[in-house]
């Protein structure tokens, strides 16, 4: 629907087929009246033939309300009678400010008028809009042309708010001599205005007036049912758009989250690939290099003895920490069960805490945990190559793991050990198995020492 609009207020009559509003016109020289009812006479007649609704008020109407088709609404929209627009009106539409009377004051208001493709379109409206309302029925039944009756009866039924608004017809209708164009002869009617005694209406006539309400009544139902149906037309296809929009946030949504599954699980792989990278890496770096060469001199012969328990000091406890356990060093007069006794520890805890059975022959210099070894070592990546003396047991406790540990990320059972120049990782997973010994080394004073601590 196509709607003008125009801020200018303007006088004129707000007709919505049951009430209107008449401001004060000026009425015009002779010859702007004459031309208005010449051109538009035989529409107004048209109309009266086809409604009963007299030619000279339709046209003393059209006057007054387009100012002689001057207004800005016939102008612009071929609305001669102030005709709004209500909810039940499908055409187009235009919007100006008008003015209203509220409560006995004038008011400046936006009001939305019908806008027609032609003036003759317009004088249908409004005949139709007369002869289908209830309120003006005793018009159509007096069946009569005396334009003062129905001057006089329109303002009664609520046309105009205008208190004048019938005179102002009925001298507009005798200026121009309007009633020329009620051409069909004048019935004898009750009419409550006129001086002579009332008559009764012919049988026919009454018949034919209720044979046009009839018709009116029924091509304003079609037209309700029409419009019905075209809204439960439109509801249906919004229901429709409404699903149909639904439907694809909800693949959009599905699509981003398949999407977003699948950007973890590539963030997953790359993590992985860097990983194996990482390790294939270390291994390529532990092939280049000579595993015995720190291990022999130039000439073949052995380097001096290796430190397997690196000299760590002490602080004013005695203790030091590796991989954040405390510990403690084994000394030649200072046995296990003293080291228990010094620190308040159970003696069976401090050798579960050390993976050890006894404490027979630890050699001095070695490690003594006070309390259990980590799961990882810290602030170590890389692997342990293995050195001679060394066993799974001794590195544990040189980096303060726990033993199983060592055995897991290796694939080692225990009492398996390394071969010397093997390398064993400390914090990640070993894809392969280091070479073994072919037969476990076991130190003949100390089995725990040699053979990597006890079975727990």
């Amino acid at each position: 629907m196509m709607f003008k609009t125009l801020y200018q207020p303007i006088v004129a009559v707000a007709f919505i087929c049951n009430t209107a509003i008449a401001a004060p016109i000026t009425i015009q020289e002779n010859s702007i009246g004459e031309a208005y009812a010449n051109a538009y006479g035989m529409l107004a007649q048209s109309e009266m033939q086809r409604t009963d609704v007299p030619a000279s008020i339709t046209l003393a109407q059209g006057i007054l309300e387009s100012d002689f088709g001057r207004s800005e609404l016939a102008m612009n929209a071929n609305n001669h009678f102030g005709v709004k627009s209500h909810k039940g009106w499908q055409g187009e539409t235009y919007v100006k400010m008008t003015e209203e009377v509220r409560n006995g004051n004038v008011k400046l208001e936006s009001a939305v008028f019908r806008l027609y493709g032609t003036v003759s379109e317009s004088y249908r409206d409004h005949s139709d809009c007369l002869a289908s309302r209830s309120n003006y029925v005793t018009l159509f039944l007096a069946n009569t042309t005396d334009y003062k009756f129905w001057a006089k009866g329109l303002q009664e039924a609520g046309y105009a708010t205008d208190e004048n608004y019938a005179n102002k017809l009925i001298e507009i209708i005798e200026r121009y001599q309007l009633q020329r164009f009620d051409k069909k002869d004048v019935l004898a009617t009750y009419n409550p205005y006129a001086q002579k005694s009332p008559t009764t209406p012919k049988i026919s006539h009454l018949q034919e007036n209720i044979q046009t309400l009839e018709h009116v009544l029924y091509e304003a139902e079609m037209h309700k049912a029409e419009l019905e149906e075209e809204i439960n037309k439109k509801n249906q296809s919004i229901g429709k758009l409404q699903r149909q929009q639904k439907a694809f946030e909800q693949k959009i949504q599905s699509e981003i989250e398949v999407l977003a599954q699948h950007l973890t699980n590539q963030q997953t792989l790359i993590g992985d690939v860097q990983q194996r990278l990482q390790t294939v890496e270390e291994e390529q770096r532990s092939m280049k290099k000579d595993p015995l060469a720190n291990q022999f001199n130039s000439d073949g012969t052995q380097k001096g003895s290796v430190e397997i328990f690196p000299t760590r000091q002490l602080n004013d406890k005695g203790v030091f920490y590796q991989s954040g356990r405390k510990a403690t060093i084994a000394q030649e007069d200072r046995n296990l069960l003293e080291i228990a006794l010094e620190y308040g520890i159970e003696y069976q805890d401090l050798l579960s805490y050390n993976d050890l059975d006894n404490d027979e022959d630890l050699p001095a210099g070695y490690y003594i945990y006070l309390e259990p070894k980590a799961n990882y070592v810290e602030n170590k990546e890389a692997t342990h190559q293995v050195k001679i003396g060394e066993t799974v047991h001794t590195i544990s406790q040189r980096y303060g793991i726990k033993a199983n540990k060592l055995y897991q990320r290796n694939h080692i059972r225990k009492g398996e050990e390394p071969k010397i120049g093997e390398y064993l990782f400390l914090n990640k997973v070993n894809k392969d198995q280091p070479a073994l010994k072919e037969q476990s080394t076991h130190n003949a004073t100390n089995p725990n020492f040699g053979a990597g601590g006890a079975n727990r």
